[in-house]
Parts: structure tokens; C-alpha cells; sequence
């Protein structure tokens, strides 16, 4: 009988080691999945790229390093707004112009300077730059494409100032961005208060591409055309064939181009929902 019971308890015993390792085995596989499932769960999600400025956040809209806009609280007064006749003259002229692209890249809020009756945009163009390949007629070029957007039937008109401290909008050169820009050769910074008047624009346009070439001056003319419209409140079009496409394909400013900024100057500024 004991050499029975010996045999029995061995057994019992070898079956209670299974049974613990069995446990032990499932316990840690839990373990290790609850840890995994922890892990996945505590991953930061991806989120809008937001650039936090002096005077506040940013809204970046489509592209946070070609354009941007800081919002301020101002005393401007609250435009009238009636949505319905915004969106009623949109529609209007919706085969002329790139509009609800434009809304869709600046997230719903349209931007532009307040009216200012008799008092032009003041508009400071750097003249001089130490920055190399740098010639004085990139001065005038500047000053030309600025121009060329009067010709657009909206009510404001420029007056080319030399003193930079007076000026609404700025253009500043430099020679080329960094090399975590990619192929960019303009940028512009807006500074809107919370109704959408535009307060301050600021330019930087390189001389040189992302290869280091020359920027030829009819391209030249072609960039500052491109970021003078984002500073007048333009958006970004769709359509290649528009100054304000993303990406340089045209030197000149196309029918549809003008129309946009001619009613985006009829309508009060603010958010379209």
C-alpha cells in the first residue's frame, strides 16, 4: 500500500506541476497581450500640424510652410454677414472662379483686408539684399507683379513704400529655404483678426530654387504674383492653369484668378459652414 500511495502521490504531484505551468503559461500570454494592447492604445494619434505664434495659434489651412494665417482679437467691427447671399453670390459666379476650392483650403474662413476708402495697401518691397545672385531689378519685378493684381477690379489699389515699419505688407528675400522644404520658393505669413480682416501680410521669396539655380525674373515675377494673392487673401486653386495652383505653372494671372479675388472682395470675410 505505501509503495501504492508513493506511485499515487507522485502522479498527483507531476499532475499539479502540469497544471501550474499550464496556468503560468496562460497568465503570461495575457499579460504579455494586455501589455501589447496597452502599448497600440497609448500611440499618439496623428494630428493637424498647428504652429503656435507670438500673438496666437495658427491655422495653417492646406500647407503650414507656404502659407499660413495668425488669428488676433482686434476692435475691428464684426462684418454683416447674411450666409445665405454669401453663399448666393458664390454660386453666381461658381464657372468663373476657383472659390469653393479656396474654401475648402483655408478650412472655411475666408480672409481680406477691410475696406480702407482713399487709403491704399502699403506695400514695402526689400530693395537691397545681401543675398547672393541678388539684382536690384528683382526689386522692380517684385513691384510689377504686385501690381499686375490691380488690374483685377477690386477696390484696394498699392502705394510702394520705403519704409518698412509704415508698410501692411512686407516682401523679404532670401536665398533659398532649407532643404526640408522641398522644391519651395515663396511663402507667405497673414496676421487676421478673429472676423477675418486681414491686419499684416509678410513675403519671404528665395532667389535661388532647391538646386541652388538663378530664379529666372519672369519666374521670379511668377512667385511673388503667387504669394502677393495669398496676401491680398487668396487661397489655393485647383486648377493648373490659375496663378494661386500650388505649384508654379503659369507666370501670369489667369481670368479666373481675378474673378476670385473680385468677389472675395464683394463679400464679408469669416466662416462659411
Amino acid at each position: 500500500m505505501r509503495r501504492l500511495d508513493a506511485v499515487l502521490l507522485l502522479a498527483v504531484s507531476a499532475f499539479a506541476v502540469f497544471i501550474g505551468a499550464q496556468v503560468f503559461h496562460t497568465s503570461s500570454a495575457r499579460a504579455a497581450m494586455h501589455k501589447k494592447k496597452t502599448v497600440v492604445a497609448s500611440a499618439p494619434t496623428a494630428q493637424p500640424v498647428v504652429h503656435v505664434g507670438e500673438q496666437g495659434p495658427v491655422d495653417v489651412g492646406s500647407d503650414s510652410s507656404e502659407l499660413s494665417t495668425t488669428f488676433v482679437s482686434s476692435s475691428q467691427p464684426a462684418p454683416v454677414r447674411d450666409e445665405a447671399d454669401i453663399r448666393s453670390r458664390i454660386a453666381a459666379v461658381a464657372s468663373g472662379t476657383y472659390m469653393s476650392d479656396m474654401v475648402a483650403d483655408l478650412n472655411g474662413m475666408l480672409v481680406r483686408w477691410p475696406d480702407r476708402p482713399g487709403q491704399p495697401l502699403r506695400v514695402w518691397v526689400q530693395s537691397k539684399a545681401d543675398v547672393p545672385d541678388y539684382q536690384s531689378a528683382d526689386a522692380q519685378t517684385a513691384q510689377d507683379a504686385f501690381a499686375d493684381w490691380q488690374h483685377s477690379g477690386f477696390p484696394l489699389r498699392f502705394d510702394f513704400v520705403l519704409d518698412s515699419a509704415t508698410a501692411d505688407i512686407r516682401l523679404i528675400w532670401t536665398d533659398r529655404f532649407p532643404p526640408e522644404a522641398g522644391l519651395r520658393v515663396g511663402s507667405t505669413r497673414r496676421t487676421s483678426d478673429q472676423h477675418g480682416w486681414i491686419a499684416d501680410a509678410q513675403i519671404l521669396v528665395a532667389v535661388h530654387d532647391s538646386a541652388g539655380t538663378v530664379i529666372p525674373p519672369a519666374a521670379l515675377g511668377g512667385i511673388v504674383k503667387h504669394e502677393a494673392g495669398h496676401a491680398l487673401g487668396l487661397g489655393h486653386s485647383r486648377d493648373e492653369k490659375t496663378m494661386m495652383f500650388p505649384t508654379e505653372m503659369v507666370h501670369d494671372i489667369a481670368p479666373a484668378d481675378r474673378n476670385t479675388l473680385r468677389l472675395l472682395y464683394s463679400i464679408p470675410p469669416g466662416p462659411l459652414k
